[in-house]
């Protein structure tokens, strides 16, 4: 599923793996939610989640305040462990306005775990962006979020022995909360185009038509659509939170945030080439019936 791109696949010290997409069908029910003011966001999460009995979702950031936000970008790995790495951590100007984002809620090592890239206005109006610590708190009203809660997996954390790196992997399950759509959750591996892991999954499982939601990961660059041409977000890697809509087969539209290493945001449409998974991709896909 590789494909021409401005950017070229990462090249991961870890031994490849064969199958590049790991999916496991679900279904979900979504909540719309409002976050308590001075909680940490992941622990005003981990609250909901243990109110309606589920383990992991998919999360959308949708509106709201931080009163702390601590994050990084993605940077150059200077040692040659790995392919790419993380930033110094930064602390936002606060209190900052959410633009939006998506979170990977799941556990680490039996602990709850979140995996999160967001956009965001600081204080002083700037547009900034990058992957949120646990520190990252709450403001002083609740934030808007889309919780999409899986009936039939869960997310588990650990390092990836491709990319020496930690990703989220779905595993099969049964919980109590009972789906009302046909979803799929996928961890998409490097050097796949974003655009052709979609039309993939929705092949594999018959889905005409589906809304992607609360996904997030690294493309390798990004090529966004921009005034009849293209514009290019550095590489190695760029962090990303995704939405969008797909036809099988057809027409797909897909929106995102990306931020840069440099700490720059770029908002738009994808490409439909130019846009390879860099570490890993978790991708959840949802049928329109």
């Amino acid at each position: 599923m590789t494909a021409p791109t401005a950017l070229g696949p990462l090249q991961h010290p870890g031994p490849v793996a064969r199958e590049r997409l790991e999916s496991v069908p679900s279904g979900t029910v979504t909540l719309r939610l409002a976050l308590e003011p001075g909680r940490r966001l992941i622990d005003a999460i981990d609250d909901e989640l243990a109110r309606v009995g589920a383990d992991s979702a998919q999360v959308e950031l949708l509106g709201g305040p931080l009163s702390r936000v601590s994050y990084c970008v993605p940077a150059l790995c200077t040692d040659g462990s790995r392919a790419a790495w993380y930033s110094d951590t930064h602390e936002a100007v606060t209190p900052v306005t959410l633009a939006g984002g998506s979170a990977t809620v799941g556990r680490r090592d039996g602990e709850r775990f979140m995996h999160c890239h967001a956009a965001w206005y600081d204080a002083n109006g700037d547009l900034r962006g990058g992957h949120l610590w646990p520190d990252t708190v709450v403001g002083a009203t609740p934030v808007e979020v889309a919780l999409h809660v899986f009936d039939s997996a869960v997310l588990t954390s650990g390092v990836d022995d491709e990319t020496l790196m930690p990703v989220f992997t779905p595993s099969p399950t049964t919980n109590v909360v009972v789906g009302n759509r046909r979803s799929v959750m996928t961890r998409v591996r490097p050097g796949v185009e974003i655009h052709e892991a979609v039309q993939k999954v929705m092949a594999e499982c018959g889905f005409d038509e589906a809304s992607v939601r609360g996904s997030l990961g690294s493309l390798v660059g990004a090529t966004l659509l921009r005034d009849g041409g293209v514009e290019l977000a550095d590489g190695p890697a760029t962090e990303v939170a995704l939405a969008g809509h797909a036809v099988r087969g057809g027409e797909a539209h897909l929106s995102a945030f990306v931020m840069d290493r440099h700490g720059a945001v770029h908002v738009g449409e994808l490409a439909r080439r130019g846009n390879l998974v860099a570490v890993t991709f978790e991708l959840l896909v949802e049928e329109i019936a």
